[in-house]
Parts: C-alpha cells; structure tokens; sequence
C-alpha cells in the first residue's frame, strides 16, 4: 500500500482501513446552449439533414472529432436529442430537420421547445419555477446546485446555457435588470405540452399541387435543400426537392455544388444567405 494511501489521525495513528469518501459526480446537462446547437444546425442543414461526424465536427468549428471540446458539444446535441447516429454518420432528427429548414415559424418555435423539453435537467427547472416573476440568475444557480445536484462550480453554466436555451425557445425574457423571466403554458410556450405538430417534410396541399401541376404531387411542398445567393443584378437559386431521404453519398456531390455556386456568387460580389422553404421568415 502506497503511503499515500494511509490516513493518520491527530495522535498519528494508522487508519489504513478508513476509506477515503468518493467524489460524487454532478448532473449533467448541455454545456452548449439551444440557440448555439440550432445556428449550427440551420448550417448543417443547407446541405442535408445526414453527415459524416468529421464534417458535422467542421460545422462546429472543429477541426477533429477526437477533441474534448468536440465531444462535449456533441452531447448536447444528444441532450437536446437533435442527432441520431453513434457511428461515422450522424442523422438529424425530424425535431432538427424543422430547426434547420423550418416549414414556417410555429413549427420551428414548437420544434425548439420540444427540443428544450428533451433536456429533463432544464425541464425540471423550468416546470418548478415560478412563471411570469423575475427570477436572480444566482437564485437559478443554487436551486441547480441544491435541488438537481448541478456541481457548485458548473452552477454558472449551467445558468448561463439553460438562460440561452430558454430565450431560444421562447420560453424566457431578460427584463432590465438582468433577471429572467420564465412563461407557461397560459402564454402558449410549455415545453412540457409542446410538440410537434407538422410532419417533416410535408405533403403537398391540393391547391400547392394544382398551382405546381402533376408532377409537383410526387415531391414535398417544402424543399429538402434551399440555398439562395443574391448578386448585382439578380439571383442564383439552388433547390433540391426529394419525397425521399437522400442517400449518404448525395451529399458529397451536393457540397461540390454548392462550393462552386458559392464560388461563382463570390465573384460576383455577393453573399450567400440561407432561406427557408417557399420564402418564408426571409432575414
């Protein structure tokens, strides 16, 4: 047994046989917040809605997958239960699909608080607190640490990520004095009732496929890819529409293309700006 393994009392006894008390683990919970998780998603999404992990990790940010950091963000996405895939390939989930390429802005506010809702840790806190009274952030952190066994040094984090969340979701505001403010569902925003109610991708409506013609009855109504580059004197389009989940090795010839739609818009002095399906919620 290895001296330091001995613990002695103040008369310098051996206590060998005291057992030193083990580190308890704190919760867990996303330590990348809502909002970051579906601004990495919109991106993701411009060029499908399956990717290989090295390339989900370059829509983060990173340059590996093998990092820490990578991994971590990773888990939030599994958190939040936005990705499918243990794998190389990583599937995004049809709650993901509407954050990425949203039908309209109520799928996507009831997709984002089901996302919320997926994160039991943040749920919990959200559903016990009290709803439409500023709540301290501090508040926030020790009821995390006291009440959901949040470790106290993660206590900021935590407060800092489930805050971001909930602004994200809609389900929170920040009043002048920096606290928060959490909403119920008596404001039409429980992430405990929400769900989504629109399937991912949606059939086409009888009028859509009169307006369309035929043809348009064999493909959704919202496209699977939609990627619009404004230049001087016009516009370059690229729109991919499938009632099929495209296969894993699409994508790599849809990124070709829209490298080389990017690089042809750069020339041209413009700037490429994603927009969701039929126009809508244009930025």
């Amino acid at each position: 047994m290895s001296d330091d393994s001995i613990i002695e009392t103040e008369s310098g006894a051996d206590n060998s046989d005291v057992k030193r008390p083990r580190r308890k683990r704190g919760t867990g919970f996303p330590v990348m917040s809502l909002s970051e998780a579906a601004r990495i998603l919109k991106e993701a999404g411009k060029y499908g809605f399956e990717h290989p992990a090295p390339a989900f990790a370059s829509y983060m940010g990173h340059s590996t997958t093998n990092s820490g950091a990578f991994r971590q963000r990773l888990s939030a996405f599994r958190d939040w239960e936005l990705i499918t895939g243990r794998g190389d390939m990583l599937t995004m989930t049809e709650v993901a699909r509407l954050i990425a390429v949203p039908t309209d802005a109520t799928a996507e506010r009831r997709a984002m608080q089901e996302a919320f809702a997926n994160c039991a840790v943040f749920a919990r806190l959200h559903e016990q607190s009290a709803k439409g009274q500023p709540l301290n952030p501090d508040h926030l952190g020790g009821r995390a640490v006291h009440e959901l066994g949040v470790t106290p040094g993660s206590a900021s984090k935590f407060v800092e990520s489930f805050v971001e969340s909930a602004l994200a979701a809609e389900l929170a505001e920040l009043n002048e004095d920096g606290d928060v403010v959490l909403w119920g569902s008596e404001n039409g925003a429980a992430t405990e009732a929400a769900a989504v109610e629109t399937p991912y991708p949606p059939q086409p409506s009888a009028e859509t496929s009169a307006i369309r013609g035929p043809a348009a009855q064999s493909v959704s109504a919202a496209p699977t890819i939609r990627q619009l580059w404004s230049i001087d004197s016009g516009e370059i389009l690229f729109e991919l529409r499938s009632a099929k989940a495209l296969p894993a090795s699409a994508f790599t010839a849809i990124g070709e293309a829209v490298a080389k739609l990017e690089a042809l818009a750069g020339s041209l002095g413009s700037e490429a700006r994603a927009e969701s399906p039929e126009g809508e919620n244009e930025s």
